[in-house]
């Protein structure tokens, strides 16, 4: 298995934590794992934007700035979500057999899809941001198109946890899971700062943050706790 794309990312990922405490983080049977709890915060995430956008006052600017903003700081996370698994997960199960073309091509034309969506959401909450007019027409496409992605995101996220849990927890050892469950923190914490650590935290409890925490690069920890009254801000002006 050295030759995998996940035993490469080894080489680069330092192994700090003991194995009591990657029991806790790694994805076990009936565990939680920092994969999850991402794919839970992006379809939690998307559901808020789709409660935001349904009230938001057309003439409103401010508050449609900030949206701008906080959905600049979702696509980001959500690419790299994607990123992650298109570069470290699906290319070392297909090289082990364990994907066929038939899931390869639902999983490439599912990030396809939403990140067509990602793009033209983005152009709506833009145009919006900038004051260009017709803004009530703006405002609901945006809505439309927010409330297509939550739909979308959730089939996509949820056969892409019903199809990869299964063969990662088969087909990896403990030491590429672990690497996966690092590269998944450190994909969420070098993100935007005001949409990296704070974000996730924001939607896992205290038991489930004490158990990635240690996953995360120390120096993205220490930015959270200097920082992490900017995601809030940031939230409350756009979601509400």
């Amino acid at each position: 298995m050295n030759d995998s794309p996940a035993a490469a990312a080894a080489a680069t990922t330092t192994t700090t934590s003991s194995p009591r405490t990657m029991t806790t983080a790694v994805a076990t049977s009936g565990g939680v794992s920092a994969i999850d709890l991402v794919r839970r915060a992006l379809l939690d995430s998307g559901e808020e934007l789709v409660s935001a956008l349904e009230d938001v006052d057309p003439t409103d600017r401010r508050r449609q700035r900030a949206l701008d903003r906080w959905f600049a700081g979702y696509a980001e996370q959500l690419r790299r979500h994607h990123d992650l698994v298109d570069t470290l997960i699906i290319p070392a199960l297909a090289s082990r057999g364990a994907l066929d073309q038939r899931s390869l091509d639902t999983l490439a034309a599912d990030h396809a899809w939403i990140d067509q969506l990602l793009s033209d959401l983005g152009d709506a909450l833009g145009v919006l941001s900038f004051g260009l007019g017709a803004e009530a027409w703006w405002v609901g496409k945006a809505s439309d198109l927010a409330t297509a992605l939550a739909h979308v995101l959730g089939g996509q996220l949820g056969r892409e946890q019903r199809l990869m849990r299964p063969l990662v927890d088969r087909w990896f050892d403990d030491d590429e899971r672990e690497i996966i469950e690092r590269e998944t923190m450190r994909a969420v914490a070098t993100g935007p700062v005001r949409f990296s650590l704070a974000w996730l935290y924001a939607h896992v409890d205290e038991a489930e943050r004490a158990a990635i925490a240690p996953l995360a690069p120390a120096t993205s920890r220490l930015t959270w706790r200097t920082r992490r009254g900017s995601y809030c801000r940031t939230s409350v002006a756009a979601i509400g």
